[in-house]
């Protein structure tokens, strides 16, 4: 499970954020995180996401991942 010094977030054309890969950019499917909920799931980050996490500017902030 990927933790939150591994990851960064890149905003998308819906104004919410892609959360990524430091290392090589690829998308993050699980995040080590309690009640974190992406957008538009009902499952936490701590389960499988195959199309990648996607959370909002204020989830991001809250959770201190750098947005590029």
């Amino acid at each position: 499970m990927t933790n939150l010094n591994e990851v960064f977030g890149r905003k998308n054309n819906d104004g919410n954020v892609d959360i990524l890969f430091i290392n090589d950019g690829d998308r993050v499917t699980r995040l080590n995180v309690d009640g974190v909920y992406p957008v538009d799931s009902s499952l936490s980050t701590r389960y499988e996401h195959a199309s990648g996490i996607v959370l909002t500017v204020e989830q991001c902030e809250a959770l201190n991942i750098e947005i590029e």
